[in-house]
């Protein structure tokens, strides 16, 4: 079974090839594995593969968890409504397809993670080579533990590869959990490189702002402005410059300052983003090659929509009229709106475009810092300073700290800046739930919403499968 294992993790190190710009080495079989330095490259490949895993449906599912949810956006039509729908209507339960995908991806990400810490350290070859690649990969594993936090809450702690069929690892408590993220990712900033050599790979800084917003949805204000400034102190992240906001999510732009850690996408089956198909309004000519047009429609809610001060220029990342491939101009009118932040790739064809997806930027990091500020001592010029440097990128003018008698008010100021500024970046599920309006506002839309829903269960396989594995409060 291991051999197989082994031979299966070649196939998938394949995977990463071209956006981590590495070779992939074929020749490995389970009697000459673990043996070079090539070898140790090839691991953590495999181990970037699946956790940067590109396009389809393991990354469109978190898309449509952490915004279907909310009050940005709804599904209609195609076959993917069937399974958007019940996370739009607060209805999901724990054999809810996403939830299984999403468990078994990071739990898959993380055990080619550990293979690299149990393998690498074995191997002869470069010493600081050899404690990068191992700084990479405990990276690697806190991130896949980072996203499983955040949809279901503490799981299961696996720190080695080997595991057998009679092993029923039991759910961490939060502490447990907490400490163990935090330990991992404040050590591997300490070895990780400042500039990566390589691009799409780990750096001290995506180590540090990965710590930043684990510290933020934990409201751990202090730690959470400490490490924000951290990462600003390193002088090798800025806010984008252009003369429009949208133009930092151009594909000739998607290597700069303010992406501090990215997923790579290329327009290849399984390496790309297959987001705009499922936004293109129905019929919609494309300005570049042929694309796919898909009959699943991702819309944009009116009142987000209409949220936005005119002038702000992140408002013009969304289509609201078009021509059609019949040259009939069609308006979109109300909850139609399209996100187009993410701007066509137009050579690409079919459904797999190049977008590069920034899982973290340099304006999460202002405005993480501006939240703590607040939650510490409350309106302050400082705290204004960060939020107004993220607005003057948009074109609007800077705040006064006047302007927010209380806590209160710069905090839903700020709740209102990070959707104008983060949208189809999946992150307002867990900013309405740090707020605590994540239930609030999907009973204003109607919605009888509970508040144990702040997580989704845990996959009822797992449960079945596992008997130890104890299910989030409030699912059967």
């Amino acid at each position: 079974m291991k051999k197989l294992l082994y031979i299966l993790l070649i196939l998938g190190a394949a995977a990463c090839d071209q956006p981590l710009e590495e070779k992939v080495y074929s020749s490995f079989g389970p009697n000459n594995f673990f043996k070079t330095a090539d070898d140790a490259e090839a691991l953590l490949n495999a181990a970037y593969a699946l956790e940067q895993k590109q396009g389809t449906d393991g990354f469109r599912n978190i898309l449509v968890m952490a915004e279907v949810t909310t009050d940005l956006l709804i599904i209609r039509e195609g076959g993917l409504r069937g399974l958007a729908q019940p996370l739009e209507d607060f209805t999901w339960n724990a054999s809810h397809e996403f939830f299984d995908v999403a468990w078994t991806r990071y739990y898959s990400a993380i055990y080619r993670a550990n293979l690299v810490i149990d393998n690498v350290p074995n191997i002869d070859f470069d010493p600081e080579r050899k404690k990068q690649i191992v700084a990479e990969a405990r990276f690697l594993r806190a991130s896949g533990y980072i996203s499983l936090y955040d949809l279901f809450g503490p799981t299961p702690l696996i720190t080695n590869s080997i595991s057998s069929s009679e092993d029923r690892p039991a759910r961490a408590s939060k502490e447990e959990f907490v400490k163990f993220v935090t330990e991992e990712l404040t050590a591997v900033a300490d070895i990780l490189p400042v500039i990566a050599k390589q691009y799409g790979r780990a750096t001290k800084g995506a180590a540090l702002a990965f710590l930043t917003k684990f510290y933020l949805n934990n409201k751990d204000w202090q730690k959470t402005n400490e490490t924000a400034q951290k990462v600003i102190d390193l002088n090798v992240y800025g806010l984008f410059n252009s003369p429009n906001r949208t133009d930092l999510f151009k594909l000739a732009n998607e290597k700069n300052s303010e992406f501090i850690y990215v997923r790579p996408h290329v327009a290849q089956p399984g390496l790309g983003t297959n987001y705009l198909p499922h936004a293109a309004p129905p019929n919609y000519k494309y300005k570049g090659a042929t694309k796919a047009n898909y009959a699943t429609q991702l819309k944009t809610l009116s009142a987000f929509y209409d949220s936005f001060d005119p002038k702000d220029q992140r408002r013009e990342a969304f289509l609201t009229e078009y021509d059609d491939l019949n040259g009939k101009h069609i308006v979109l009118g109300q909850d139609d709106k399209r996100s187009f932040k993410f701007d066509e790739d137009l050579p690409a064809t079919g459904a797999d475009l190049g977008n590069d997806f920034p899982v973290v930027r340099y304006a999460d990091i202002l405005l993480s810092k501006a939240e703590a500020l607040n939650e510490l001592e409350g309106p302050s010029a400082a705290a204004a300073d960060l939020v107004n440097q993220v607005r003057a990128k948009a074109g609007l003018p800077a705040l006064s700290v006047s302007v927010f008698a209380t806590k209160d008010a710069l905090r839903a100021h700020i709740l209102k800046e990070r959707g104008w500024e983060f949208f189809t970046e999946e992150l307002r599920r867990q900013d309405l739930i740090r707020h605590g309006k994540f239930i609030e506002l999907a009973k204003g839309r109607g919605k009888t919403a509970f508040d144990h829903q702040v997580l989704f269960p845990l996959p009822q396989s797992e449960i079945d499968r596992n008997p130890s594995l104890k299910q989030n409060d409030g699912y059967k």
